[in-house]
């Protein structure tokens, strides 16, 4: 009985890596970068000679993984492009915490009652720290077909899949007001497609009220399932018109 156990979780664990290592199958000839190094933070070559290399998925984690060399020239000046922007969100967020303060005091002093002061924090870093994290790396991993929520200043677009996927939802990268916050927080959604295997029914996309929040309703049929390529924006598209999707069918 024992054996009969082990026997069926061994067949069960196959089947659930089956559909990863098509996956890798499928994108591997739209990514001709290196491997990443054991710590997955470098290629495996090292260097600052390529621009990209790829950490394949492991048991512990069955995404693929584009990231940026960080040795290489061009994610340097972006990374320094960054953290200039996020010190200038950074100096008003200051200037406008000083102002506030000001304020309270000059309230304290004429009616002698204690005033709200607004602070600093994370949030005033403004969307560059999550635009340069967007724009060096691009994550690709399988999930359900289900039906999703999400912020953005545009729409969802859906389109036919062609040879493979039979229908493709994308959203372009974009800075937007988050829905869930207050004061409307600005956020940057990263470039996402999500391409959908054994899904009939056209996707719809519906918009949430009036703010910049849509619902993608997916009607999915027995076995669907999507790939979700998210990131950088260039890189993303490369992969939606390169990927040898057949081999998902």
């Amino acid at each position: 009985m024992n054996l009969l156990l082990l026997a069926v979780s061994v067949a069960a664990a196959t089947v659930q890596t089956l559909p990863v290592a098509r996956l890798v199958d499928a994108v591997r000839q739209a990514l001709p970068f290196p491997s990443s190094d054991q710590s997955g933070e470098m290629p495996s070559e090292g260097g600052a000679q390529h621009r990209w290399f790829v950490v394949w998925p492991t048991a512990a984690d069955p995404r693929i993984v584009i990231k940026a060399n960080p040795l290489h020239p061009d994610t340097q000046q972006a990374s320094v492009e960054a953290m200039d922007a996020i010190q200038r969100a950074i100096e008003q967020a200051e200037r406008r915490a000083q102002a506030s303060y000001d304020r309270a005091i000059a309230e304290v002093k004429r009616t002698g009652k204690p005033a709200d002061v607004d602070g600093i924090s994370l949030d005033d870093e403004g969307v560059a720290g999550e635009r340069i994290d967007a724009d060096l790396e691009v994550s690709i991993q399988l999930e359900p077909a289900t039906s999703f929520e999400l912020a953005t200043e545009h729409a969802p677009v859906v389109t036919p899949g062609g040879v493979g996927p039979s229908w493709v939802v994308r959203t372009a990268a974009n800075a937007y007001q988050d829905p869930s916050t207050q004061r409307g927080r600005e956020r940057f959604r990263p470039a996402e497609a999500r391409l959908y295997f054994g899904v009939i029914e056209r996707p719809t996309v519906a918009r949430r009220g009036d703010r910049h929040l849509y619902a993608v309703t997916i009607t999915a049929e027995k076995d669907a399932f999507c790939v979700v390529i998210r990131g950088n924006e260039g890189l993303v598209g490369r992969l939606v018109a390169a990927g040898d999707w057949r081999r998902l069918d």
